[in-house]
């Protein structure tokens, strides 16, 4: 099984809900955005990628907790 494979099982096994309503995504700015950050410097792109949906989860699991 490649990293990848690894990585969509991960995701596959995790059940997040799949809300249309969620905030817990991306919009069409950002990802443009990062696709023209990207193409300058894809390794800080992949990092800035990861840590924001870190701090998207992160603050989305606080305002699970506050409901």
């Amino acid at each position: 099984m490649t990293e990848i494979e690894k990585m969509q099982r991960y995701i596959a096994r995790a059940k997040m809900p799949s809300d249309p309503k969620d905030n817990y995504c991306f919009c069409l700015g950002e990802l443009n955005a990062i696709e023209r950050f990207a193409k300058a410097d894809s390794f800080n792109a992949l990092c800035l990628l990861f840590e924001y949906g870190r701090a998207k989860g992160y603050r989305a699991a606080k305002a699970e907790v506050r409901k």
